[in-house]
């Protein structure tokens, strides 16, 4: 199976039951909750290249078994992964599937205009082009039975994806009604076990706009790109610190890199337990910057904010090592973190 999406840095460059158990099993499930009324620790969880096969050694690497694992799904694939599902669910861990309506570039490189897929403009989900891979996605999944969080179309407030706000022509009232006829045709299905996460990037400092840098949408904000709380479960946010000195990029600590983006998600007024879906760091290059001491300050921080339920760590060698074991250091202190959040 194919776990590997496209290059971060290219694309980026060129453009429950309770908080979350069930009554039988110490499986993590989704319910919406107010903030700051997380009842169980701070939860980790991983994206690991290879998917869930991957999973008992970063266990072992880190000490405790990530409740939570990471996939992403473009439009070529005509079913959703229940093998790779069934492989988390087994791991003790809830899937959190990211499904990227366009057909994603081939790893290893971007092309400048890999957002411009005219089949993927949000006016195509209007027109009903893409209905019949909606609706096989919904029954699958319904049949399938199991809890899933469902990541739809995210990083919308971005310019590097086709069903971003300001991109082909996209407007934010087209992803709002793009997110929403999706949602229905699942209800319609009966997928009830699907958990929706609306999951922007992380704004940029001072912009309070639905595009993240570089592009114009007439003003339309982050809240107008929101579909509703009748149809999302759990609101997403998700950062990277890159740890270089090249603008835009930049050393970011935690807090910085976090905190507008989820003071936005707040501000939205929805009312809903918040999860950091994507996140990671460079290995510092500087004096005083060590990833090391980024993860502890992140879980530190995280922990503080009560209605962050869980954050998910990138753990790939890409555009930087985001991995967990990019340093002995690193490694360490991931381990401290999360034997910490028990």
């Amino acid at each position: 199976m194919d776990f590997h999406r496209p290059d971060r840095r290219s694309v980026l460059t060129a453009a429950l039951t309770a908080v979350l158990v069930t009554a039988c099993t110490d499986r993590t499930t989704l319910e919406s909750l107010p903030p700051h009324h997380r009842i169980r620790p701070l939860e980790h969880g991983v994206f690991l290249p290879h998917g869930p096969q991957d999973g008992p050694a970063f266990t072992a690497m880190t000490g405790a078994a990530p409740r939570w694992m990471l996939l992403f799904r473009d439009w070529t694939h005509e079913m959703p992964p229940v093998e790779a599902l069934d492989a988390v669910r087994t791991q003790g861990a809830t899937p959190v599937l990211t499904w990227e309506p366009w057909v994603a570039p081939a790893t290893g490189g971007v092309p400048a205009d890999a957002a411009q897929q005219p089949a993927f403009a949000l006016s195509r989900f209007a027109a009903g082009d893409h209905d019949h891979r909606i609706s096989t996605w919904a029954e699958a999944l319904a049949a399938w039975g199991h809890d899933v969080v469902l990541r739809f179309a995210h990083e919308m407030n971005g310019t590097w994806y086709p069903w971003a706000a300001g991109v082909q022509g996209n407007t934010a009232e087209q992803y709002v009604r793009a997110w929403r006829h999706v949602h229905s045709t699942f209800a319609a299905a009966g997928a009830t076990n699907v958990r929706w996460c609306w999951a922007p990037n992380v704004p940029a400092l001072g912009v309070d706009t639905c595009v993240d840098t570089g592009m114009d949408t007439g003003g339309a904000r982050l809240a107008d790109c929101f579909p509703g709380q009748d149809v999302v479960d759990v609101l997403g946010i998700d950062g990277y610190n890159w740890g270089s000195s090249e603008p835009p990029l930049s050393w970011t600590a935690p807090g910085e890199l976090l905190g507008p983006g989820l003071a936005e998600l707040r501000g939205l007024g929805a009312r809903l337990p918040i999860m950091v879906t994507e996140t990671a760091s460079a290995e510092g290059q500087e004096p005083g910057r060590s990833k090391a001491e980024w993860i502890t300050q992140l879980f530190d921080y995280l922990v503080r904010q009560g209605d962050v339920l869980g954050v998910i760590w990138f753990h790939e060698r890409k555009e930087r090592d985001w991995s967990v074991d990019s340093s002995a250091a690193a490694r360490a202190a991931y381990r401290r973190a999360v034997a910490r959040l028990r």
